[in-house]
């Protein structure tokens, strides 16, 4: 239930544990003690100080009175009724923004999970990505030396091709063929 502090001083809303609870906090209620005792002793010294003793009439003593404490009395219904409303409002308000807060902390919640999930599904596609790229480059290496070999042996080929037409050459000529 939020009620708004009655220490005079602060009056700011807060929400009360129980029905009774008055004050915000314990060091309000220690200041609005302090101060009603500090009123009540000057009242009194005033009042001794001048020889009069204060006394709260308990019947009008005129039409006039009768009618100031009437509207008194009205003030103080309309006032409290005010605070009733008031209070009311504050603790509608407090559910609204209760409500307000917990939505938004799913919505980011459902935001964040999102975002944690195109993440990860980032992350495994650059690490699939990344395997892919390193099988690729292994059997680029691979037909590399294989192209290497073969070039190799058709370097060796191709010399001992030569040496073998070179001794044909050779050979047509000590027996005395046509030359090429």
């Amino acid at each position: 239930m939020v009620k708004p502090c009655e220490n005079e001083e602060c009056g700011k809303p807060f929400i009360a544990k129980r029905r009774d609870t008055r004050f915000c906090s314990a060091s309000c209620r220690a200041r609005a003690h302090t101060l009603k005792s500090r009123r009540e002793y000057l009242l009194a010294r005033a009042g001794v100080a001048a020889g009069v003793e204060v006394v709260v009439p308990t019947t009008p003593a005129t039409p006039a009175t009768a009618r100031l404490e009437r509207r008194v009395r009205g003030l103080e219904a309309a006032i409290e009724g005010a605070r009733v409303e008031a209070v009311r409002g504050l603790g509608e308000l407090a559910s609204e923004l209760r409500v307000g807060r917990n939505q938004a902390a799913e919505a980011v919640a459902e935001l964040s999970a999102r975002v944690d999930t195109e993440v990860a599904a980032q992350a495994r596609r650059a690490r699939s990505a990344a395997t892919e790229g390193r099988r690729r480059d292994q059997r680029l290496r691979e037909v590399e030396a294989q192209l290497l070999r073969v070039t190799t042996l058709l370097g060796a080929l191709e010399q001992r091709l030569v040496a073998v037409e070179q001794a044909v050459a050779v050979a047509t000529a000590r027996l005395g063929g046509p030359r090429r």
